[in-house]
């Protein structure tokens, strides 16, 4: 069994995400990720894998490393890229974890280390704002090695999360927030990361809250969202 050129063709559309909403796929390369994928509750829609792996893979369609070369938006393209869809109707599941979102997050190796830090301290959902960039783009995932599959992302307008979210406390990230090592967040708490240039929005800092920092030593102007939001996570489960 071989692909065609219209197959791949479309298979290659998926890095934008206009066509990732339109056909509702995404695109998962390396062979870490497509194991994951593999174990995870996602659908797997195809998997390409050179010669090299392909036993590897059960039903994998083989591939050329050209053939793989065509699809793949890294630099150094992977002998396996999967194809899988992207899930419908994800509810959130109260688990009494504060909660997170996530303001405009543009930078996608952001997001995906993000991700990864929720994952690994066991968090199962991210809220995130409507400009915050695509979970399913292929920088993103690559960064979350494989937490992707395990957090999911519900991107939502702030106006609706915080009419869903009430009656949480909010805290914010500020470079003018009090220490959050000296602070007991509150059991009901909405923690929100705001983007690597601006911060977080005028919306959400006009709303009455709580700004928290983490402390530093040194003349760096700031710490990157990923980095910061996992220092953070690490205070608010263990504070």
């Amino acid at each position: 069994m071989s692909i065609s050129k219209n197959e791949l063709k479309k298979i290659s559309s998926l890095n934008r995400k206009s066509k990732r909403k339109e056909h509702g796929l995404f695109i998962v390369e390396g062979e870490k990720n497509c194991n994951e994928l593999i174990e995870s509750n996602y659908e797997v829609e195809i998997i390409l894998a050179t010669s090299k792996v392909v036993s590897l893979f059960p039903g994998a369609i083989k591939c050329s490393k050209k053939e793989l070369v065509r699809i793949s938006n890294l630099k150094n393209t992977s002998d396996v890229i999967a194809v899988s869809k992207i899930p419908k109707d994800l509810n959130y599941e109260n688990d009494d974890k504060p909660i997170i979102y996530l303001d405009n997050i543009n930078d996608p190796g952001n997001l995906g280390s993000i991700i990864r830090s929720l994952d690994w301290f066991g968090f199962k959902h991210v809220f995130c704002s409507e400009n915050t960039v695509d979970q399913y783009n292929n920088k993103t995932i690559m960064a979350s090695m494989g937490s992707i599959f395990r957090i999911q992302a519900h991107y939502i307008n702030y106006q609706d999360f915080r009419k869903k979210f009430s009656k949480h406390n909010l805290y914010i990230s500020s470079l003018n927030g009090n220490n959050i090592q000296g602070i007991q967040l509150k059991k009901k708490a909405i923690m929100v990361i705001g983007s690597e240039s601006n911060g977080v929005s005028d919306e959400i800092e006009n709303e009455n809250h709580q700004a928290v920092k983490i402390p530093g030593m040194g003349k760096a102007e700031s710490l990157n969202a990923g980095v910061a939001t996992g220092i953070i996570l690490h205070e608010m489960i263990n504070g």
